[in-house]
């Protein structure tokens, strides 16, 4: 006898601009990400903000929920980013990425913050290619 067994996905999901003829798109009807890396209700609640602030700055609410789109956009851009970073560096079974974390973590260990902290602190933190260099220990 089997028990009950249930599987999901972990790739992430998202709409491009997730507004449209009177219908903004929220959480994750908007975007979703892995969640191994616990984003879902910060980007749900970030949604709503963000949303309701436009709202209120707009009287027009169909330029308003373009403004949230538009954000929405940008800052889900930066946390799957992030996560491709962070899935690629621990999750990698390549020899490249055995390589990359031999190296690497030596340098985390010595220096925690070469970890940028976009998981507690946001998609605002600077994230380029020389913070993905200092994170994967090439610099």
């Amino acid at each position: 006898m089997a028990g009950p067994l249930a599987t999901f996905s972990g790739a992430d999901s998202w709409v491009e601009h997730p507004y449209s003829n009177g219908i903004a798109l929220i959480g994750d009807a908007a975007a979703t990400s892995d969640p191994s890396w616990g984003q879902g209700m910060s980007l749900t609640l970030r949604d709503v903000r963000v949303l309701r602030d436009a709202l209120i700055a707009n009287e027009n609410w169909d330029r308003a929920a373009h403004t949230y789109a538009s954000e929405h956009d940008r800052y889900y851009r930066a946390v799957h980013t992030w996560e491709d970073w962070l899935t690629d560096f621990f999750f990698g079974a390549s020899d490249e990425a055995r390589a990359r974390r031999a190296r690497a973590l030596p340098l985390i260990a010595e220096d925690p913050t070469r970890i940028p902290d976009h998981i507690n602190s946001g998609p605002e933190l600077p994230l380029n290619e020389s913070v993905k260099a200092r994170f994967f220990g090439e610099t």
